[in-house]
């Protein structure tokens, strides 16, 4: 059976995170888009919910010079940061292909999120 969450599962999701132990948070499932329960006669198997997050997509010329590039950077990030939290955001995702750019988007503040990046296309 599958039924949206309520504050009482609460104490199951800090239960099965536990038994985790990476480090991370607990997720807010409560402040989430959608959050719902997956459980049978034996209780709950997994507590699932849909994040509503805050991605930066941008593109570069690279026929411009570094210095350039990292000028329209840090105004980019400047303005997304400030928007993002205008809109309520806490955190900004990108994603890059780039070794090189994700070391730059590093030296400005952005890190490693937890787990792999995946994506499915619907």
């Amino acid at each position: 059976m599958i039924r949206s969450i309520t504050p009482a599962d609460m104490d199951e999701v800090k239960r099965l995170h536990a038994l985790v132990n990476d480090g991370s948070t607990i997720p807010d499932f409560l402040d989430m888009l959608c959050a719902y329960v997956v459980e049978d006669e034996k209780g709950i198997i997994t507590i699932a919910g849909l994040e509503d997050i805050c991605e930066c997509v941008a593109v570069t010329d690279l026929s411009r010079s570094v210095l350039d590039r990292a000028y329209a950077l840090k105004l980019v990030l400047n303005a997304s940061k400030d928007i993002s939290q205008r809109f309520g955001y806490d955190q900004i995702y990108t994603f890059s292909r780039s070794p090189k750019w994700a070391k730059r988007l590093k030296r400005t503040g952005f890190r490693p999120s937890y787990g792999e990046a995946l994506v499915l296309d619907l």
